[in-house]
């Protein structure tokens, strides 16, 4: 996989967690919700720790920064999605 495709991937993956992070909050499923949104931050850990191999620290404390964006970025895109949805 090439580099740049890895931040898609990574970008797509951490807004689909902190989207499910925040809506398993309101879910009546919130065990099943939960286990997904662990399983996909096992596996963004995993690709993280695969690509962070030689890197320096400014390299990781970029990619840091980049997951607390697209992190909170999910968590409000939901938080929008379900203020939107219980106004309707």
């Amino acid at each position: 996989m090439a580099f740049p495709m890895i931040w898609i991937l990574w970008a797509f993956m951490l807004l689909t967690h902190g989207a499910l992070a925040h809506w398993a909050k309101t879910a009546r499923n919130y065990a099943k919700i939960s286990v997904i949104t662990d399983v996909l931050i096992i596996a963004i850990g995993l690709l993280t720790l695969d690509q962070l191999q030689g890197m320096g620290i400014a390299d990781i404390a970029r990619i840091g920064l980049f997951f607390v964006a697209f992190g909170v970025a999910g968590r409000q895109l939901m938080s929008t999605v379900l203020k939107r949805a219980a106004a309707s």
